[in-house]
Formats: structure tokens, sequence, C-alpha cells
């Protein structure tokens, strides 16, 4: 079952148990959450979630909304503020109809990305999902897993640094709605019930969860799905993997973009889930990465090729990002594949 908070309250939204009979109408909505996770934003995703079903009406030709609790590996789960939820395993048989995946904020997403089992979890069941959302913090684990839409079925390795090499491509975080605020949990939620309900349903689901808040949380919603606005942003990413090893400013992604420097900047963090200067430095981190795994070139020369200008700038990006050296990285890669 899952919780919703609102107003003080605590409402509870029945799912059916992970091996059910098949459902009637009933589109599957999975929260996974881990230890120290954010309850105020879990509860608010359920909520959401609840208000929907009690507003659909009996025979209506729309889908009912069945939610389930997910960890790592199942079993009673702390918030930040200690309340202890039960969850079922990521991988119980019930994710294989799973319509969406909520991955929560909060304090413990620091340590959950570091979880390695829980990171080839993710990347195992997140690409057979079609709607993934990370909120807030959650888009750390969702990075950390090197999750990508180009490749939608990877294989991770246990030591981050190889994760990097054998994704291949790079973690576009187009499923994610990272947003500053405390109504993004409410907007994620509220995208899937405008989806499929209208945006009438979900400006009454928006009314009852935060009244007064419909006016910001529909434009939130008409950022995130207005496709000309998410094409210009797409297409801003797409010239950054182009053109990452020649200098590149803000001004001129925004120039790509047709926006000004600071709407393009609020856009692409809300849709990418990165900020302009860290894609482009994931994008030079991935290439060199590539690189090195693949070639004997020196460590200046791929520096140079990435754009980081030196090997001494590409060893501080990796120390950074990965805890260790160019060279480090490159025996590590190899030294796993003698062991094949």
């Amino acid at each position: 079952m899952g919780y919703g908070n609102g107003m003080g309250r605590l409402q509870v939204v029945r799912s059916p148990e992970p091996d059910a009979a098949p459902r009637d109408m009933a589109k599957r909505i999975g929260i996974l959450i881990f230890e120290d996770f954010s309850l105020v934003e879990v509860s608010s995703i359920s909520e959401v979630f609840f208000f929907a079903n009690q507003l659909r009406k009996p025979g209506a030709d729309v889908p009912n909304y069945s939610l389930l609790f997910l960890s790592s590996d199942g079993g009673s789960v702390a918030s930040s503020c200690s309340m202890r939820i039960w969850t079922e395993s990521l991988e119980n048989r019930w994710m294989n109809d799973c319509d969406a995946l909520f991955i929560a904020g909060g304090q413990g997403a620091q340590h959950a990305r570091h979880d390695s089992v829980l990171r080839k979890r993710l990347g195992r069941v997140a690409p057979k999902i079609p709607f993934v959302k990370a909120i807030g913090e959650g888009s750390q684990i969702l990075a950390a897993a090197n999750l990508t839409l180009q490749n939608r079925s990877l294989d991770f390795a246990e030591e981050p640094a190889t994760a990097s090499a054998l994704a291949n491509s790079l973690f576009i975080a187009e499923q994610t709605l990272t947003l500053d605020d405390p109504k993004g949990p409410i907007a994620a939620a509220l995208s899937i019930i405008k989806r499929d309900y209208g945006a009438a349903i979900a400006r009454e689901v928006s009314e009852r969860s935060i009244p007064g808040a419909w006016q910001k949380l529909s434009t939130v919603l008409d950022d995130t799905d207005s496709g000309g606005v998410r094409q210009k942003i797409d297409a801003a990413a797409r010239w950054i993997r182009e053109n990452y090893v020649r200098p590149i400013s803000i001004a001129d992604a925004a120039r790509v973009a047709a926006m000004s420097e600071r709407n393009f900047l609020r856009r692409f963090k809300a849709q990418i889930g990165l900020t302009p200067s860290e894609y482009l430095l994931r994008a030079r981190l991935d290439a060199s990465c590539m690189l090195l795994a693949a070639t004997d070139l020196p460590v200046d020369k791929i520096a140079r090729r990435c754009g980081a200008g030196s090997g001494d700038g590409l060893a501080k990006i990796f120390r950074k990002r990965l805890s260790i050296s160019p060279t480090e990285y490159r025996l590590a890669g190899r030294r796993k594949v003698d062991t094949q």
C-alpha cells in the first residue's frame, strides 16, 4: 500500500498483491524508496493518485491507479523522519506490468547512489518501464546507474568507472523531473494524471492536493509537456554532445535553443536533470572513458580530443567524478577484461 499526505492527514492507497490476478483498467505505479528517503515527497505523490482514483467514475474507460512501495531488497525502510514503511523488492513480478516508477528524493539519495546492488537492479528494471520520474535528489540515483535512453538494455558492472564505459552513451535524463520547489513531486504525479485523464481532472486533483496551486503547477506541466520547448532543449543537448571537443559557453547552447540564457538554464535543468555545464562535463567524461578503454592513446592526447585541454585537466575531472586517475581507470578496465 502507499500513503498520501495532505494537510496533515494520511490517506491509504491499497494495491493488489504482487502476483494478483489481471487488473481491471489498473495502472501500476511503483515508488522506489531507500533509507532516509523524503516522506513528504513520497506521500505527496501517493495522494495525487489517491484523489485521481476517487474522481474516477465507475465504468469509465480510464485507468485507476495501483501503488506499491519498492526498495532494493524489500522489507521495512525508514524515512528521514524515522517512520518505517514496508516495501516489496524492486525485482518482484509485480514490476513486469509496471506503468510508471517514481524514484524518491531526500538525504538518503546520496548514500543510496553508492549501493551497487540497487544500481544493478534499477538498471535491469527501469528500461522496461515506460514512464520513470526521479524526484529531486533521486536523479542522482538514476545518474549513478548510468541509465540512458539510447541503450536501454545495459548490463552494469560493479565498478562505477567501468559502468560508465559500458554505458557507451550519455545519461540523458529526459525521463526525470527535478524541480527546486516543494510542488515538484505533485507536478510529476500530475503529469501522469493529465496524460490519462486530461487537464480538467488534473486540475481538480491539484486543488485537492494543494488548494490554489494549479496556476503554478499547470505552468510546470506545460513546460514539461510542451513539444516545442522539449524539442529545442533536445536539440541543444544533441548539439552539446556533437561539439563537446571544442569550447562551449552557455550563450552558445542557448543560441542553438533560440532562448535567453536565463530561460535556457531553467528549462534545460528541468528537462535534462543536469545543468548545461554538468551535461557537457559528462559528455567529455564519457568520451574519455571510451577512449581509455578502447585505445592506447596517451592521456594527454585523449584529453585534447575530448575537450578537457590537458592530461592534468582530465585527471582533475576523473578524480572529482570517479575518485581515480585516468590511468587507473584504464588499468581497472583491462584487468576486468583479462579475468573474463
